[in-house]
């Protein structure tokens, strides 16, 4: 019996008019993105300082790449990190495992660089995308979890949708040699057929070029649960279909979400789409390099030496413009009437104020006011003044800071639901922490779905661990650090760290948050186990090669300390 395949020509067919339905709706954020992209380039890039219709731009200042300059480095100091946090008590220990996996995960895709990527795209333009999928071709053919910059350009979905897991399918195209789609489909063959490829083709498509399609869509199977399968196609020639593949009858990603997160700056309303930093502060940066032009011609004009002279006045022109000369040789008188200097004008003080204003504009309107950059203001000099300032200034930032954490927490999530589909053969992982490093031997063998009974009427039941994401980010700056340390002091100066105060000091520290905290805790749960230190064959050597300590005694010998330093200041 013939094999009928659900993905034929008809149906990618049908998927190509679709396509380019939706590619016709998004042509104002395309146009858009194009040209703010263009506008950037022409103040940033070297050598080409003129626009498109040959107007010359130059000089052009950099108020608005600080902004988004700044909101870039803060960005970077805030890269996200998550936790895994167990719903039930017996996922504990694949929770911690999944913690400890996924930092390893995301620094072999080089996370870090990703991230920078998408956030100057964010700020620029007002959202990105982030794309989670599992490679085949990493690891040497094992496969890896691939989590990388989407170009939005090329990602299209349904239109009037702000969640794009609503929208009823989600496309990504590309350009592809075709000898080279040749070699890795045998079935493809160049005939010509589809839509306009000059829709999609941006910068124009070579004479070797053809279009190819990525298509994702979501189907419901009996049981109410949603699979997610794929089809890559290129004319009406299908490539691969997982639908029409036995071995995908669970989906091609059985979690059934589409493998991209949309991450937005400022949101616009029934659309999954923003806008960023280039569209609230270009109109200001025009005012300002215009200004800035126009002062700079008056300058040039103020501080040039210029003379109206008349025809046939009498001086030689050569000599009168030779510096070197001593003598200027005049035929006639020579008067006011005949040579007169050109002078200008004193300019008038407030086209300066307004250029300074549209400054300050641009500052108010982006949120890049001067004290987030450290300078002072209104004689505030102290250090803590300052850090207060800027804490209080940042609240735009934190809101950017936490819409990328709330994009980040469905970024992992789809990394476990990857892990949970694929990882099934044991993976050595290599994890750094404090104490060195150490490996960790793991499989998703307890984290996949299992049977464990059935209803009277045959319906099996199902265990599915389910685990809760916790992101915090990972500060790196001086000030952070500063600020730790001093919150430390005051603790020993409070003396949290007195062995007879450590049932209080408990109690304070399950109530703060700060880097060190946990391995604090530990140390103040272990001391009051132990009472009164006696039992010092558990404690932990402070240093390598030093005798075992107890904790309690420690902790007194650290207060003994404390109280004869005190002593000796007294004296």
């Amino acid at each position: 019996m013939e094999e009928v395949n659900v993905i034929d020509k008809a149906a990618v067919r049908a998927a190509m008019e679709e396509l380019t339905a939706w590619r016709r709706e998004r042509e104002g954020f395309n146009a858009r993105t194009r040209d703010e992209e263009n506008w950037y380039r022409m103040r940033v890039a070297p050598k080409n300082h003129r626009n498109s219709e040959g107007e010359d731009i130059a000089p052009t200042s950099a108020w608005l790449f600080n902004a988004l300059m700044q909101k870039h480095a803060d960005l970077m100091e805030n890269i996200p990190s998550a936790v895994c946090l167990p719903r039930e008590p017996g996922d504990e220990e694949d929770a911690a495992a999944l913690s400890a996996i996924l930092p390893v995960i995301l620094e072999r895709g080089d996370f870090s660089d990703a991230y920078s990527e998408n956030m100057w795209y964010k700020l620029k333009h007002g959202v990105c995308g982030w794309g989670v999928f599992f490679n085949t071709a990493l690891e040497n053919g094992l496969g890896d979890i691939d989590v990388r910059p989407v170009d939005l350009m090329k990602l299209y979905w349904q239109p009037g949708v702000s969640d794009i897991q609503h929208s009823s399918s989600v496309y990504v195209v590309e350009r592809r040699d075709a000898a080279e789609l040749a070699r890795e489909y045998p079935q493809f063959k160049r005939t010509g057929e589809g839509t306009d490829l000059s829709l999609f083709a941006y910068g124009g498509l070579g004479s070797d070029d053809v279009l190819v399609v990525d298509w994702y869509y979501k189907k419901q199977v009996p049981g109410g649960r949603t699979i997610l399968h794929y089809c890559k196609f290129t004319g009406e020639t299908v490539l691969f279909s997982s639908e029409n593949d036995p071995a995908y009858a669970a989906g091609f990603y059985e979690h059934g979400q589409y493998p991209f997160v949309l991450d937005v700056l400022y949101p616009l309303a029934h659309t999954c789409l923003g806008f960023g930093v280039i569209a609230v502060g270009r109109d200001s940066q025009g005012y300002i390099d215009r200004m800035d032009r126009n002062l700079m011609e008056y300058m040039d004009w103020a501080t040039r030496v210029r003379y109206f002279c008349k025809t046939n006045t009498g001086v030689d022109e050569a000599q009168f413009v030779d510096l070197g000369r001593r003598i200027v040789e005049v035929e006639g008188d020579l008067g006011e009437e005949r040579l007169r200097q050109i002078t200008v004008e004193k300019l008038d003080p407030i086209w300066l104020e307004l250029k300074n204003a549209k400054v300050r504009e641009l500052k108010e309107t982006t949120a890049n006011r001067d004290v987030l950059q450290g300078s002072a203001d209104s004689g505030v000099r102290a250090a803590a003044a300052i850090a207060a300032l800027q804490e209080a200034g940042n609240k735009s930032m934190r809101d950017i800071v936490a819409a990328s954490h709330r994009a980040f927490v469905r970024v992992v999530r789809l990394i476990v639901e990857c892990v949970r589909q694929f990882y099934d053969e044991n993976r050595c992982f290599r994890i750094l922490g404090e104490d060195g490093s150490r490996y960790l031997e793991w499989s998703n063998e307890r984290i996949k779905e299992q049977i464990t009974g059935s209803l009277p009427d045959g319906t099996p039941l199902s265990r599915r661990p389910i685990f809760d994401i916790d992101v915090r980010s990972e500060r790196q700056d001086p000030y952070t650090r500063y600020s730790y340390n001093e919150t430390l002091k005051e603790l020993y100066k409070m003396g949290v760290f007195d062995p007879e105060n450590a049932a209080a000091a408990k109690i304070l520290l399950d109530g703060m948050d700060f880097p060190g905290v946990d391995r604090i805790r530990q140390r103040i749960e272990r001391y009051l186990r132990e009472g009164d230190g006696t039992h010092t064959a558990t404690a932990a050597p402070e240093t390598e090669g030093a005798p075992a300590v107890g904790v309690a005694a420690a902790m007194k010998g650290a207060w003994r300390m404390r109280e004869a330093a005190e002593s000796r200041s007294a004296v």
